[in-house]
């Protein structure tokens, strides 16, 4: 019984790969990609506003990335969950607990 469960939960939560649709420069309002509403992910980072994260732990899980941020703002250095979920062609993100939906920059 309990390898059953355990396949399940592994085929469920798999490591994320380097060509998942989060990857890249997002925003709330396109036309201010470049503003410090945006966000930037990549393989390794995760940067929103003037806060750098780097990646710690990272599952997949469906249509959604589950990150531990090891994030700096300003020299103070913090850790928090961050979350990636697709939603169609827009990302929903949960930033420390603060959830918004934001569209692919052009």
């Amino acid at each position: 019984m309990r390898w059953v469960i355990a396949s399940i939960v592994l085929a469920c939560a798999t490591p994320a790969s380097a060509t998942e649709p989060q990857f890249g420069r997002w925003s709330a309002d396109p036309q201010n990609c470049s503003g410090v509403s945006s966000l930037t992910v990549t393989p390794t980072t995760v940067q929103r506003s003037s806060e750098f994260c780097t990646i710690g732990k990272m599952y997949k899980a469906d249509r959604a990335l589950y990150i531990e941020g090891r994030c700096s703002n300003g020299g103070l250095m913090t850790r928090h969950p961050i979350t990636l979920a697709m939603k169609g062609e827009r990302l929903a993100v949960t930033w420390n607990g603060e959830r918004i939906e934001m569209q692919r920059c052009p």
